[in-house]
This record gives structure tokens, sequence and C-alpha cells, in this order.
């Protein structure tokens, strides 16, 4: 089903339809349920070492992750940090958490510390888990961030002194075999995570989504398959949790990998577990469709190929479309705050991303904050039936975000064309998306601004080569010396000072430009479209 336009509203509309599974009830009393239906089916496989999983198993270990954590005074509403990649305790530890009420937040395990130490300021979560990797590094955030203290335990073995082991957590229980998840109350508006979330400046806010918000079709497509499902992502970005949700919802076996993309590491995993459905950032596909072994491997069981992140050209669909001889692909879109805005499940006219998805309400807005009509490009604004809950600690940037009728500001531009499919065009946002990282242009700006020599400085986005994600780049103004020349200040002497200070996906792959002065404002603000502009021009 297309969107549908209501000209007197001025508002598009997705396909109205109720949830299937039950909102209310909230997400862990209805995982456990799922599982208990077919405890023999396998729902998770770790490619790396091959272990399965059974749904039985998986919910075993739910619940043993559930009880100990409330013997040891866990209770509703308490934060927790889950700062780790993908592995096979993650999604039992994740559940187990929601079966309590307990709320969680998850953290790019790649951050360094001031990144888990800005979080965690936010949350206070009194129970953190990490990676044996980046065990030392989310102490030292958690010593410096919380004040009254938490309990850190690791997806591998104890250190005495540092932290415990999750492998606690899941040792025989009492009461496991008649174990009964609790009503929480009202799903609707109980807190279940906090994502992430750059806006158009300043380090990352807490998007706050409720229990109802993840159950009621937060999920990749299940209608072409219920066979295996897989993607790099951990729970950090929302695909990861698309992800999951899927597995767990509609017991479909994921594959997991706790190993970084590699092309034959892709196509081994597609070959060998006979992936079905898969998401990946466009920059992935870019380095797939070099590889000179794509050409003949074996992809056809995937049913369907989702890109998303940042822009994908037109122009890769098409060439990944032509190696799926039974499925297809296509680029998606969506927000923290909104989850899926188009549908997954249906083939796109090449350049757009779909019709609105389930439920979702849509405006285009003219500058002037007035609705336009088909066809004409300006702000999305978008509306779910399960709203976000607001940004944590925050109502200002909340306030912000909404519109009086209670649509979500995108800050993306865009158009719907007659055919009800939607097209991105561009952003009002000044966030870069490196590889399916946000990266927030004025963090990287405080730390250059910094420096001896710079005068101002602009941080944006440029395109990659192949097209298929943008780079960082900084633009530099230098202080004039006292001769009356500008202070020796090199490109190589800014990206050395900021690669020590930020995670990979923040270095200044873009590199750096120097400018004698910088487009402004009339009240003295850098105009960062102007500064991309001219850039542009002078390549």
């Amino acid at each position: 089903m297309q969107s549908h336009y209501n000209p007197t509203e001025q508002t598009w509309y997705g396909e109205s339809l109720p949830s299937v599974l039950n909102p209310a009830a909230g997400i862990g009393r209805i995982v456990l349920d799922v599982l208990a239906r077919s405890p023999d089916r396998v729902i998770q496989i770790n490619a790396d070492t091959g272990r399965q999983t059974t749904c039985g198993e998986m919910r075993r270990r739910i619940i043993r992750v559930a009880l100990h954590l409330r013997r040891l005074g866990y209770r509703r509403g308490d934060f927790v940090s889950l700062a780790c990649g993908n592995g096979e305790q993650v999604v039992p530890v994740l559940i187990g958490c929601w079966v309590l009420g307990l709320a969680v937040n998850p953290l790019a395990p790649v951050f360094e510390k001031a990144d888990f130490v800005h979080m965690m300021k936010q949350t206070q979560s009194r129970l953190v888990f990490c990676d044996p990797a980046n065990a030392s590094v989310v102490r030292e955030a958690v010593h410096e961030a919380i004040t009254h203290g938490a309990q850190l335990f690791a997806m591998g073995p104890a250190t005495e002194g540092v932290h415990r082991s999750v492998d606690e957590l899941l040792e025989p229980i009492d009461g496991e075999e008649c174990f009964r998840a609790e009503y929480l109350g009202d799903a609707s508006k109980l807190l279940a995570m906090v994502l992430c979330s750059s806006g158009t400046t300043g380090l990352p806010k807490g998007v706050c989504l409720s229990h109802a918000h993840f159950v009621d079709g937060m999920v990749f497509s299940t209608d072409a398959s219920d066979g295996p499902i897989f993607n790099f992502s951990s729970l950090f970005w929302a695909t990861g949790i698309f992800a999951v949700m899927t597995s767990l919802l509609h017991s479909r076996p994921r594959v997991l990998t706790s190993k970084p993309y590699q092309p034959d590491l892709l196509l081994d995993l597609i070959e060998t577990y006979r992936i079905e459905n898969l998401f990946t950032p466009p920059s992935y596909v870019s380095t797939l469709l070099a590889h000179p072994r794509t050409a003949r491997a074996d992809l056809s069981s995937v049913r369907q190929w989702q890109l998303g992140g940042s822009r994908v050209p037109t122009e890769m669909t098409l060439r990944l479309q032509k190696l799926l001889p039974q499925g297809h692909t296509r680029s998606i879109y969506g927000s923290s705050e909104i989850g899926f805005i188009t549908r997954n499940d249906v083939t796109v006219q090449p350049g757009s991303v779909g019709p609105l998805t389930t439920n979702v309400q849509c405006r285009v807005m003219d500058e002037d904050g007035q609705p336009v009509g088909v066809g004409v490009a300006g702000e999305l604004v978008l509306r779910h039936r399960y709203m976000f809950l607001g940004y944590l600690h925050n109502p200002e940037a909340t306030a912000n975000a909404l519109t009086e009728d209670g649509f979500f500001r995108s800050g993306d531009i865009g158009y719907i064309d007659a055919d009800g499919s939607l097209y991105v065009v561009d952003r009002i946002k000044d966030i870069i998306k490196y590889n399916n990282y946000q990266v927030s242009p004025s963090d990287l700006e405080c730390i250059i601004q910094r420096m001896d020599g710079v005068k101002q400085v602009c941080v944006i986005g440029v395109p990659a080569p192949d097209g298929s994600s943008d780079l960082p780049m900084a633009v530099v103004e230098r202080k004039v010396g006292g001769g009356g020349g500008v202070t020796p200040l090199r490109e190589e002497d800014i990206v050395r000072h900021v690669e020590g200070q930020v995670a990979d996906f923040k270095r200044l792959r873009g590199g750096v430009r120097f400018v004698d002065s910088f487009p402004m404002t009339p009240s003295g603000k850098i105009l960062r479209r102007a500064v991309k502009q001219m850039i542009d021009e002078v390549k």
C-alpha cells in the first residue's frame, strides 16, 4: 500500500493498522512468551564460534539475568549503560534488563572516554556492561561520570578489582523454572531505551523510547521470509536493535559476529548461513562491489538487502540489484526518534526511500513553517503512533524538536510525489554521517579551536570519492602573526591533533582546507552552508 494524501490536512499517511502484538504488555513479557512457543527453534547463531542458541535456551538466559539482577537490588527505572559489541550474551542482558523495567543506554564500544562520560553523566547508570577490550576506559568513565558509582560487568572473565563477569548472571538460580514476568504499567510511558542522537550542534542527546514504541512494528520486514537475518550493527545503532527485535518477536535466526566488516567476511556469512535479510551502510557495499570475489559469489539466498545511514547513490542500488537473483535492494529511511519512516518491504523507484510505513504521518513544511503540497520540497515533520518520550533531562531540546501539534522536526529536506513515494534530498542538520556514525561538527571544532594559530574553524562533511559516505573536513582560518603573515599552522598538525583526542570514526578523513576568511551572518556566526558551497566551488 502506498502513502495516501489528505489535501485538507496537507498530511501524508502510511497505512493505519493495529499492532499484531500488544504494545501495552511490555517487551519483556512479549519476548518471553514468543520464545516459549518454539523452544527448539534456533534464534541466534554465533558465526565466530559456530554456537547456536535455541529459543528455549535464550528464554532461560533472559530469565536468569532478570532474577540475578533483581536479587542484586536493581529495580524499575534504574539506568543501565551497555558499552558492548555483538556477542552471545548481549541479547539476554538487554531483554533481562527490560523484563525488570530497567532503562538501557547502548553506547558504541569504540567510544573514547569523553564520549562515555558525556552519556553516563546524563544517565547516572547504576549498572554498566562492557567488553574485555574496552573495560579499562569504561571503568575510568564510570569513576569520572557516575556520582554514586556503578557495578561493572564484562562480557568475559572477571578481573579482580576491575569488573565482574556477566557469566555470574547466567548461573542457575532458584525460581527460573516458574518465572513469570510482572506487568510494569503503561508501556507507552515506560522508558525502555535511551539512544544517542546528535543534533545540529553539540554532543549526543539521549532519545527516550518507550516499550510500546519498540513493540509496534519497529522491525525489519518479515513478509518475504522467516529465514536468517544479519547486520554488523551493535545495539548502539538503531538498525542493530531492529535486527534483534525482528529476531525475537518473529523467531527468526539472527547471525552475529564480533569481527569488523570485510568484504570476504560478509560474503562468507551470506553463503554459509544463507542469509535472507540484511542491512549494511552504503560504504560497505561500495567496497563489496569493487571486490573481485563478489561477481561469482552465491547471493541467491538474499530476499532483501537494505542500505541506509547515509546517502545511497542510485547507481549503487542498481549495481547491487543485479547480483540478487531472488531478492531486491533498496535504501531505507528512519531516525532514532521515530524509527522506520518508510516501508522496507516494497520495491521502490531509484532515488526514492519508498512510501511511508505503517502508522506514520508526514507533513512537508516550507521555511515559514507552512505545509506544502505534492511534489514540493521542504522539511519533513513526522508523527508515529508511539512517539519518543523526549530527550533525557533536556526539555528545551524536546520542545524545539516538536511542532505544536506533536510532529517531530526531522531536519531533513524532501518531498513526496503523486505516487506516495518519499524522496530525501538534503539535510537541514549539519551532522556529518561517516560510515553510519554520526559526527558532530561542533565537537571537532571545539578541539581544533583550542590550537595555537587557529582563528576560526568550521567542520563540514564532504562526499567520499565513491559517494557512499561523508568525510569530516576542517576549514580553518589562521591567526595573523606579529609580522602580518598567518601563523605557520600545517594540515598535518591539525589532523594529528584531532586524531590524538577522538575515536577513529571522528578523524578528519576529508582533510583540512585553509581560507582567508569565512562567510558570516550579520550576528557574526559562520554560514556553514556557504562554507560548503565555497569548498565545492574550488575543487
